[in-house]
């Protein structure tokens, strides 16, 4: 798929401009390292595809793995394939928040959400269905209204890519 491959091609991009990063733990750049990059999905087999991608590539020892198995992990930069890319349809598995905030927050410096174009169509053919209940209170953020913000929010930063 085209986001498997732009996703691999982000990576080895990252690494051949041979970046580095500063912050409070060292006083020295710290040079930007496939140990220091995870890859984030949210199915095993997306995460499968991109390893497989990445070794085609010749990238080895990026951390390649699905929003749990990231979840409580830090790396200096992430670049995460959108739980909705390659979607049909818009599942509450896809619209769970906690993915979607577990994917988006695991960085330290950067982090590059690859999107294929369409997702903000994709939400709107399918809103939500949950049940509302008047006058009581929301516990948790609607998983539509969260990926409504959060690619409104990166809308500002997009970048067009065509293979």
């Amino acid at each position: 798929k085209r986001q498997v491959q732009a996703v691999a091609l982000t990576v080895r991009r990252l690494l051949d401009r041979e970046g580095a990063s500063t912050s409070e733990r060292s006083p020295t750049p710290t040079p930007l390292t496939a140990d220091r990059i995870a890859v984030g999905t949210a199915h095993r087999d997306q995460a499968a595809a991109i390893r497989a991608a990445l070794a085609e590539l010749g990238v080895p020892n990026v951390t390649v793995d699905t929003a749990n198995r990231l979840q409580g992990r830090e790396y200096d930069v992430t670049v995460i394939l959108h739980p909705l890319s390659g979607r049909p349809d818009a599942t509450a598995f896809h619209l769970e928040t906690g993915r979607l905030c577990v994917l988006t927050s695991r960085h330290r410096h950067a982090c590059i959400v690859i999107c294929r174009e369409g997702v903000t169509d994709l939400l709107d053919d399918y809103p939500s269905t949950e049940p509302v209940q008047l006058g009581t209170l929301v516990k948790f953020p609607d998983g539509w209204e969260a990926n409504h913000a959060v690619l409104a929010h990166l809308a500002e930063h997009r970048v067009d890519w065509r293979p």
